[in-house]
């Protein structure tokens, strides 16, 4: 079975859709919604932790602040101390409360 996978809205810049296939099993125990989402969240999470994607980019694709991105690092078991030491040194200074 296939899900669309990736897929922005019409507002999106820069958004492509892409076909992924996954066993009908882990559709239904997901959902497609919730799937679509995690492939996103994991793939952008995953550039990030590989250094190819700023935490500023990727929170930006995501949809979320700078304070929800790094929260969602921290639930992946994603280090936020993995960023390199200025973008480190950008977040302490007061995007979080």
């Amino acid at each position: 079975m296939y899900i669309n996978g990736l897929k922005g809205t019409a507002g999106d810049k820069g958004m492509k859709t892409i076909n992924i296939e996954f066993p009908e099993e882990v559709i239904e125990l997901y959902g497609e919604e919730e799937l679509r989402s995690y492939a996103k969240k994991w793939s952008v999470l995953i550039l990030v932790k590989r250094g190819k994607l700023s935490s500023d980019k990727a929170s930006e694709i995501l949809g979320m602040n700078k304070c929800e991105f790094m929260e969602l690092m921290s639930s992946d078991d994603i280090l936020i101390a993995d960023l390199y030491e200025d973008e480190i040194k950008k977040k302490v200074k007061g995007s979080c409360p």
